[in-house]
């Protein structure tokens, strides 16, 4: 969503979307579980039948997506009643901007807390974003891959109130104002280098091609992935879980994977089993992914016209604002006769779209679409401020 990276892979498949996946089980380049990583252990004895974030880890967290249509992170979200992004208007005198109370400032976006805390009194950044997302968008286009590698990459920020070294105004930052600045940066102006396995599903009618990109990614490189990161690593991975042509990004950060009785093969298999195939298997794993922070309680298609996007003042981990979703994969692995998985194929209907990861780069200095300095360096110290609570436990 939004992402230079994310999307000239995306756009890379989908303009060749029938080369995902060859006609046999074995994985092609554009679905290696190498892609990676190169020392991944593949013995499927070897590989952890279930695993997960540490459980003292504070990530994983839930967050809105920060939708296109409510104006990303220039949404007064905390502002009752709610206006919309595009009539909204930051003060524009440094006197105005002082005489406002810490209550006042409180409802504004987290887009103009940030120009206030960096003495930005011209709001560039929260007028730049109005300027630029006066369209119409997709419900579903957002800032959820800025959202997805900021659970997992930084401890859950808390509210605290920032003085700004060169004003002395006092900011206050709820939790959801430091995650969607976070969700920004990773979404928008991250230009980190990474990596994905598989290809994206673009149109509705490639879903019944087995050889197409919807048939992604390669269940057997699904799991190596799973079983080394989560199983063995305790890290979450990145990706989307929609099969169909949207993308909707989550931080998958559980499993419990176990063999179906019974179901082991060592001839006999399936036309379209990977060469070197000596034992076919059929596996499940129930995967844990943690869920937006979307509330769909009225039934509205319009999201614009809706308030189903809830981002928090508080932190949610630990509280039932946290939202998990377990989904069931049903998959077929092929194994060597060294014991290592080299392909797979999707039983169940629902499987990941791809999986992608970003290498973390913390905020710092940047040139805007003008070629003027952007430092978002002062991002980190927010996020130190917003994550000091958890010093003390």
């Amino acid at each position: 969503m939004n992402k230079t990276l994310l999307f000239t892979l995306i756009f890379a498949s989908m303009s060749n979307p029938l080369i995902a996946q060859a006609m046999d089980n074995h994985w092609n380049s554009d679905n290696a579980p190498s892609n990676f990583d190169q020392n991944y252990e593949y013995r499927l004895d070897q590989l952890p039948t279930k695993g997960g974030l540490d459980e003292k880890s504070h990530r994983g967290w839930a967050d809105s997506y920060w939708p296109m249509v409510k104006g990303w992170i220039a949404d007064r979200w905390q502002q009752v009643p709610k206006t919309s992004f595009k009539d909204d208007k930051s003060p524009k005198s440094a006197s105005q901007i002082r005489a406002m109370s810490e209550g006042s400032i409180n409802i504004l976006s987290p887009a103009e807390k940030f120009d206030l805390a960096r003495g930005r009194f011209d709001f560039p950044l929260a007028d730049g974003i109005r300027k630029s997302l006066r369209r119409h968008g997709k419900d579903w286009r957002g800032l959820c891959n800025g959202w997805v590698q900021s659970s997992l990459n930084y401890d859950e920020p808390g509210p605290f109130v920032y003085t700004s070294p060169g004003s002395g105004l006092k900011i206050p930052f709820a939790s959801g104002d430091v995650k969607g600045l976070l969700a920004y940066y990773h979404a928008q102006l991250d230009d980190s280098s990474g990596a994905q396995v598989g290809l994206r599903c673009s149109k509705k009618s490639q879903i019944l091609d087995i050889n197409g990109a919807c048939s992604d990614m390669n269940a057997g490189a699904f799991h190596v992935i799973m079983a080394n990161e989560m199983g063995i690593r305790h890290q979450g991975f990145l990706g989307d879980e929609d099969q169909g042509p949207e993308v909707w990004n989550q931080p998958f950060v559980k499993y419990t994977s176990y063999e179906d009785a019974g179901s082991r093969k060592y001839s006999g298999f399936d036309d379209h089993a990977s060469p070197g195939t000596a034992m076919q298997v059929v596996m499940h794993a129930d995967v844990t992914f943690v869920n937006e922070l979307y509330h769909d309680t009225h039934g509205d298609e319009d999201m614009e016209d809706s308030d189903h996007v809830a981002p928090s003042v508080e932190p949610v981990l630990g509280t039932p604002k946290q939202v998990y979703r377990v989904d069931n994969y049903a998959y077929t692995l092929d194994i060597d006769r060294g014991g290592r998985i080299i392909g797979g194929k999707w039983i169940s209907k629902k499987h990941p779209d791809f999986l992608w990861k970003q290498n973390y780069k913390a905020p710092g200095m940047r040139t805007d679409r003008d070629g003027n300095p952007d430092d978002w360096s002062i991002l980190n110290e927010l996020v130190r401020q917003a994550t000091a609570y958890l010093r003390g436990k």
